[in-house]
């Protein structure tokens, strides 16, 4: 069975979920903004955030990923659905990464005490493209992120081009 074929088995197919390690928390949202240079007072100022319509702090929605990062320490296993998608394109000689494209839809904010929960599954796979950084594919992974009433939060399309930089036939 080649890559593209490998790859094309598991699309739709039903993954773990990823459960956060830590539940949202005001120390990694100050954390985040200030390496972001975010001043949103929404994000970081409780008397602000109380007279808001949200009623506290919340969380910026573009950290909506860093809540389900597995720890860097101790090491941990990658997310089922990336280890199976790094094992299909590695068998086809695809061993670079670029992200192309990022969709986000959120439907409510997060905000401190709440736990996330991702559910990741391929969504869509490209035949073989030569492109010039290489030949690969592009490859789609949905996310539906749900916080701990597990009511939606936000529903994330990645698309990555998994490519082989050393491809002779790069265009």
């Amino acid at each position: 069975m080649g890559c593209y074929d490998e790859l094309k088995a598991i699309v739709g197919r039903d993954q773990p979920d990823m459960v956060a390690t830590d539940t949202v928390c005001s120390q990694m949202i100050r954390h985040w903004c200030e390496a972001m240079e975010d001043a949103n007072p929404l994000y970081t100022d409780p008397e602000y955030a109380d007279k808001c319509k949200y009623g506290s702090i919340i969380a910026p929605p573009t950290m909506i990923w860093s809540w389900v990062i597995p720890p860097l320490w101790p090491p941990t296993e990658p997310p089922k659905i990336w280890e199976e998608i790094l094992r299909a394109c590695a068998h086809g000689g695809f061993d670079q990464i670029v992200d192309t494209d990022v969709e986000m839809e959120f439907h409510r904010p997060l905000r401190p005490g709440d736990r996330v929960t991702a559910a990741a599954r391929l969504y869509d796979v490209s035949e073989e493209k030569h492109t010039s950084l290489g030949r690969g594919h592009f490859v789609t992974v949905e996310s539906a992120y749900r916080n701990q009433k597990n009511e939606p939060v936000c529903l994330q399309r990645v698309t990555l081009f998994i490519y082989d930089a050393g491809a002779d036939d790069a265009v």
